[in-house]
């Protein structure tokens, strides 16, 4: 008797290790119709996929209803091509796959021999028929083209609808990220997907963007932020939900090299303060710079070197040692004197 019951509890054990969790995905789908000119289906007939950056290719065939489906895509621009004996083969370029969106594809093949190709122009629906979330897409051209003030995706997320947010902690915050809060929600109800892994909850016990990862801009391939009705892999969350999905390799090699510089010279001051005589709150500078040189002579850059400063022993208008944090996470001595220095300086 107590064989069988260890005997149970160990079967029990191995169905509940193997049980895989539903987590968000960092790819897409496409699915469609192939009609003939008619309007009926065509069963049978070859869909091959391709991706246009890494020559990834998948083939299915429709099925009694004429309809198809590739899942699990990778998130990028694609080409869908159509074969059927007796038709012309038909090829769909430009299709845009999104993370976690079922994209439809339809197509009508024209009667007559194979070696006829028919180039089909794809248009992105204004309606997304396959699934009832409400989704916003930020292309990672639209990341890279437009500024910021931190260089943070999360700049750009409260410019869609329903998001709004408050300006960043730069003092406690050196990724400049911003937390949004989604439909009136409170800005630690939104949770957070970095290529379809649960990443909310990364440096922080609840749901903020603030303290959490901040990928470079150019390093993004979309994000995809979901406002409502999303399905139970992104459900977790009362508010939003963030997905991130960076740029995968392809057949062209590719770099970005940017000049990101902020000042507090830049920011004129508002018009009550000024009136008032009062000045504008600058934020709390998490860099110090350190030796920063500038050569003049043609061909030569500039070169600047910055240290994260997490200001342990900071004592303004005061002589002695200090000690910061380097950005590799190291702490290293400075000894020298901050009189007669704003603290806003460093």
């Amino acid at each position: 008797m107590k064989s069988q019951i260890v005997y149970k509890i160990l079967i029990f054990s191995i169905v509940l290790m193997s049980a895989t969790a539903a987590f968000a995905q960092s790819t897409g789908s496409l699915s469609g119709v192939v009609n003939d000119p008619n309007g009926a289906v065509v069963q049978g007939a070859s869909v091959l996929v391709k991706n246009i950056a890494t020559n990834l290719t998948r083939n299915v065939v429709t099925n009694v209803d004429g309809r198809w489906t590739v899942t699990n895509l990778p998130v990028g621009g694609y080409t869908v091509s159509f074969d059927k004996d007796g038709f012309k083969k038909a090829s769909n370029s430009g299709v845009q796959v999104e993370a976690s969106v079922t994209r439809a594809v339809e197509v009508t093949l024209e009667v007559g021999v194979s070696d006829v190709y028919v180039d089909v122009v794809s248009e992105q629906p204004l309606v997304q028929a396959e699934s009832a979330a409400v989704s916003r897409q930020i292309t990672g051209e639209q990341l890279t083209k437009t500024p910021t003030s931190t260089r943070s995706f999360t700049g750009l997320l409260s410019a869609e609808s329903g998001v709004s947010s408050e300006l960043s902690p730069v003092g406690v915050n050196g990724n400049g990220n911003i937390s949004p809060s989604v439909n009136g929600t409170r800005t630690t109800s939104t949770s957070l997907f970095f290529n379809g892994v649960d990443a909310t909850n990364i440096t922080s016990n609840e749901g903020s963007l603030t303290d959490n990862i901040s990928p470079a801009p150019e390093t993004l391939q979309e994000v995809k932020l979901q406002t409502s009705l999303y399905d139970a892999s992104t459900g977790r969350s009362g508010g939003g939900n963030f997905q991130l999905v960076t740029k995968a390799g392809g057949n062209a090699y590719n770099g970005s090299a940017y000049y990101y510089l902020q000042n507090k010279n830049f920011n004129s001051n508002e018009f009550f303060l000024k009136e008032s005589g009062n000045e504008k709150p600058r934020a709390d500078r998490t860099e110090l710079r350190v030796h920063p040189r500038r050569s003049d002579q043609e061909g030569q850059s500039v070169l600047l070197r910055r240290v994260s400063v997490h200001r342990r022993q900071h004592r303004p208008c005061a002589d002695g040692p200090h000690t910061y944090s380097s950005a590799s996470g190291n702490d290293c001595p400075w000894n020298g004197s901050f009189e007669g220095r704003d603290r806003r300086s460093f």
